[in-house]
């Protein structure tokens, strides 16, 4: 599957990104919006890395000029009540912070979702984050997720409240 826009294109994780996750998971801005800890370690990096290497849906978000890494972003899928087929995808997302603010997700994420409905059939797409994430709340927004509902996280994963969001793709035949 390529996944691409006018300025950036979604590639698998590669050996050498280690340095850029390694900057993702230390940032505590970000490892606290997608409810992880900060990696204490290169080692920690390095499993987290490949974790993502090994996901195929883990997607590194590389600014198509430079090849530098922007970012990452996650689908997980759900099941549906069969427990086999995929009834939708839950998405996650992280930009590094001298990329943020630019666009790239506004971007990156209709053209991710066009993708996999396209390849998979799965047209419904889930996201969620915490209420005081507003930047990720107005991402979302802008690329027209839908609010469904809200829920306060059990105090082992922190407490928080989050903001749960859907949307549904109409997939385009190219």
């Amino acid at each position: 599957m390529q996944i691409r826009t006018a300025t950036t294109e979604l590639r698998h994780f590669q050996p050498m990104d280690l340095e850029v996750v390694y900057q993702i998971g230390c940032q505590e801005t970000i490892v606290t919006q997608l409810n992880m800890t900060a990696f204490q370690s290169q080692q920690e990096a390095q499993s987290f890395l490949t974790m993502l290497m090994n996901d195929e849906d883990a997607w590194a978000i590389v600014d198509r000029t430079t090849q530098v890494v922007q970012g990452l972003i996650m689908l997980a899928p759900t099941l549906s009540v069969d427990g086999q087929s995929v009834a939708a995808y839950e998405l996650s997302f992280a930009i590094l912070p001298a990329y943020q603010r630019r666009g790239i997700i506004s971007a990156v994420l209709p053209a991710t979702m066009q993708a996999y409905a396209q390849e998979t059939g799965v047209n419904t797409f889930n996201a969620d984050c915490f209420l005081t994430n507003q930047a990720s709340q107005a991402s979302l927004q802008k690329v027209q997720f839908e609010k469904t509902y809200q829920s306060q996280l059990p105090d082992y994963l922190g407490g928080q409240r989050v903001q749960y969001y859907r949307r549904i793709v109409n997939v385009f035949k190219l």
